[in-house]
């Protein structure tokens, strides 16, 4: 049988008596112990929901950018002039957008930003893929 602390003190008698319990100390102790947990939990729980709302914003940030690539095929028989597709807005919320522009060195060689924007706690956000294409400059002496 478990027995708690006890305490010998002396009654009005002056007779030794037993008290059990636990001190005012002893309480607050442990009611700081928990507190400090719970704290630690609690800090610990929102930034794992934190995470899992970044990750799926960054899926579906992938998922939009899968399907504007999709309907937007970058293909040989395209012209360059073409290839730059304005915002369209998917079901989802977010903007898919590409953009086509020739390099500084003008040797045929265009970069090709892809991006997907959305807004997020007011500021906007975006993830953005970024490829090249060569296009062989034509002789015009031909």
């Amino acid at each position: 049988m478990f027995k708690g602390k006890t305490d010998t003190i002396l009654n009005i008698q002056g007779e030794r008596t037993l008290r059990g319990g636990m001190t005012l100390i002893e309480v607050m102790l442990a009611v700081a112990i928990l507190g400090f947990s719970f704290t630690v939990l609690l800090t610990a729980a929102s930034r794992c929901i934190a995470a899992i709302k970044q990750s799926q914003t960054y899926q579906k940030a992938q998922w939009t950018l899968a399907m504007g690539e999709a309907d937007f095929p970058l293909m040989k028989t395209n012209d360059i002039e073409n290839l730059s597709v304005g915002p369209e807005t998917y079901d989802n919320g977010l903007t898919y957008t590409r953009e086509v522009e020739e390099d500084e060195d003008e040797d045929g060689l265009y970069v090709v930003r892809a991006r997907v924007s959305w807004d997020s706690r007011g500021a906007k956000r975006f993830d953005e893929v970024v490829s090249y294409i060569f296009k062989p400059i034509e002789d015009e002496d031909k």
